[in-house]
Formats: C-alpha cells, structure tokens, sequence
C-alpha cells in the first residue's frame, strides 16, 4: 500500500509543469533599468549630435574626395559609326568641384564584328562573329591611383531564393558529386542532355557577366597603355572555396550560356574547363548581390596614375541586357583610406547628428520654460480628475 502511495506521488511530481525554483526561471535576476530624466536625457542627446556631425562631416568630405566616371553601353550594338553619347548615359563625379562637365567632350561609342575574343583565354573554335563597342572618352584631370574598373548592372535579380541556392560549394572546390545531390543543389542545370555533368553547374555560374573589357589606350598616343589586372579583385577567403575540378574531361560540360566558347558546345583537350582556382572574376560573379542595381569589380591598377587625356576601352559584348530591360555600365573609380563613393553614409550621419542636437535644443527650452518635478504624484492617473478617464468615459459612468 506504501509502495503504490508512493508510486502515485512520484507521478504527480513527474506531471507538475511548475518551474524549478531559480533566480532565472522565477524572474528574480538582477535588473538594471534606466531612469530617463532631462539630466541624463539632455546630455545624451547632445553628445551624440557632437559625435555624429563631425563624423558625417568626414565621410561626405572623403566621399568627395573620389573621382569616378560611368558610362552606359547597353545600346552600343546599335551604332556602326561614332556617336556622341547623351547626357543621360554618363556621369562624371569628380574631386574638382569646379570642374564643368558641360565643357567636356562627351563620350563616343561604336561597334563592329570580330573574330576572336578580348580574353586571350578564350578561344573561337566555332567562329563566332563578336560584337566589339569601342568608347572614347574623356579624363579631364589625373586620377590618382589604385583605379578600380566595375561593370555595373541594373534589373538584374541575384536575390532571389532558388538562384542564390542554385550552385554546388564541394563542385567549385573541385570535388566529384553524386548525381542526387546535383539533382539537389543545382537542378535545372545539374546535367545537359545528354546527361553529362554541367560544370560549373547552377543558375549563378550559367548566368555569369562574360563581357571583357580591353587595357585602356590612349586616343592621342596609342604607344600609350594603361593595363589593369584582373588579379587580387577576390577576397583571400574565396580563393581557398575554388580548385581544379577532379571529373574527366568526358564526364562533364560546359553551362548553357558557355557553350558557344567550346567546340559543338563540348569540353575538349584544347579547350579544357577552366580551372576555377584561378578565375577570381567567377568569384566576384559568385557572391550575389542583394539588390538589382549593383556593380561588381572587373580590373585594377595598383601602381599608376590615369592621366588627363582622351582614352580608348573595347569591350567584346557578349551579355545581352536589354532582352530583360536592363542596362551594364562600364565605371572607373579611384579610391581612400574609407572607401569609394558614398556620400549617402555621411549624409546619414549629419542627419542623425543634427537630428539629436535640434531634439535636445527643443527638450532644453521646454524643460526651462517648464519643468516637469520629478517624483511628483499628482500626474498618476487615478489622482486627475475623474481618475484619468476620458470625459466620455465618466459621463457614461456618472449615468449608470
């Protein structure tokens, strides 16, 4: 009988959804909560604005310090002779405020077909006719080195769930995957019709920006050649993501959009895969963007000025933007110790900065003209008039 009274009051025990008797689970930490008064509220306010201006002030005056160009190619596949390009289609930001870019010769483009592509890399075993813009434009002063070539797009869609998930990490670093796991990670371009392995498979890789941009060359003096680099553009940790890829020539294919490089669409002893440990461009492609306006990192050149002057860049046009309704930009831009062009960050910072001192000058004449006393009782509800009820509220009492 013990025994059984004793079994049924371990069931209860066991069923009690009470919590444990503890300083965190009964709530009794300690707590700190501050106690907002205009001697604390005021001075708070006020350093944060004397903080946040000069701040702000800073990174809009650094901002400014950066020289960039931008010029709008989308529409160059339309023009076999010169143009001149409309105002709208390039922007000049400049260091020199007083420089006027009305009185600046406006950037020209053209195109015609070619045989072989910019990247020496690439081959043309099914000779393609390539579409090649050439612009001329304008440096009207020196721009300072390191200068950064980006291509920007506009409309175009990284952010999406399926193609942010659509590539395969162990794939890029070189390794053989099983076909379910392809089928999982980079359907629908896991495998082509034939049933061969897409490598680099995925929408990401398939959709990479494959327009190349030429060294600049000088319009006046074509001895002269400013070359950038497409080395160092990738983040060190990126570079241990990609290797040589470990599959048999026979077992693999190139993406859809890449097929044309390669004889009837397949790899070959003379046009092998690329070896992704070296293409530090498909690992700038790679790292998606959250917006649909953004540009990303083409070339660099560490090492020297860009002279004022006329300048020449071709660029081999092979991604169509304007089947989507978008547009590819080509930028050059200088650089500070903070960065490139953002004025929008120290614009942020002055106005929170004058946002807090314009609060705390308004909180500081409405405490002197007149002051709340702390710790007084008589603004508690239920000590006002009517016990802090709208009068609405106690006229319908006072009847009932």
């Amino acid at each position: 009988m013990a025994k059984k009274e004793k079994d049924e009051q371990s069931e209860e025990v066991k069923k009690s959804r009470k919590p444990q008797d503890g300083p965190f689970r009964q709530q009794r930490l300690p707590a700190w909560q501050p106690v907002l008064t205009p001697r604390t509220v005021l001075p708070t306010l006020f350093i944060l604005g004397v903080l946040f201006c000069p701040a702000g002030g800073l990174l809009w005056w650094n901002s400014n310090k950066v020289d960039q160009i931008m010029i709008d190619y989308t529409y160059c596949q339309e023009y076999t002779e010169p143009v001149y390009l409309a105002p709208s289609l390039y922007d000049y930001q400049l260091s020199d405020k007083k420089f006027n870019i009305s009185t600046m010769q406006a950037p020209t483009y053209y195109y015609k077909n070619e045989s072989s592509f910019l990247d020496p890399t690439w081959g043309n075993p099914n000779n393609l006719s390539i579409p090649r813009c050439t612009i001329d434009f304008t440096i009207p002063q020196t721009m300072k080195g390191p200068i950064f070539m980006y291509y920007r797009l506009t409309e175009f869609y990284q952010n999406h769930r399926q193609y942010i998930k659509n590539f395969d990490a162990d794939q890029l670093f070189g390794d053989t995957v099983s076909d379910s796991t392809l089928h999982t990670s980079c359907d629908p371009l896991a495998f082509n019709d034939a049933g061969k392995v897409i490598f680099p498979c995925g929408l990401i890789a398939n959709s990479m920006f494959n327009d190349t941009a030429s060294d600049l060359i000088s319009v006046d003096n074509n001895s002269q050649i400013f070359a950038m680099s497409p080395h160092n553009i990738a983040w060190p940790s990126d570079k241990q993501k990609y290797g040589p890829t470990k599959y048999q020539i026979s077992q693999i294919a190139p993406p859809p959009n890449w097929a044309l490089r390669y004889p009837n669409g397949e790899y070959t002893e003379e046009y092998p895969p690329p070896d992704l440990a070296t293409q530090e461009r498909f690992m700038v492609w790679m790292h998606v963007a959250a917006l649909s306006d953004f540009r990303k990192i083409w070339a660099r050149n560490d090492t020297s000025n860009l002279e004022s002057g006329r300048w020449r860049v071709s660029i081999d046009m092979n991604f169509n933007t304007a089947q989507y309704g978008g547009q590819k930009w080509i930028v050059l831009t200088t650089t500070t110790a903070m960065g490139g062009r953002n004025p929008y960050l120290g614009i942020a910072y002055l106005a929170i900065g004058a946002l807090c001192i314009l609060l705390g000058l308004l909180f500081t004449v409405r405490h002197c003209i007149k002051p709340r006393k702390l710790g007084d009782e008589s603004y508690l509800s239920w000590n006002q008039p009517g016990g802090g009820l709208p009068s609405a509220k106690r006229k319908h009492l006072h009847k009932e």
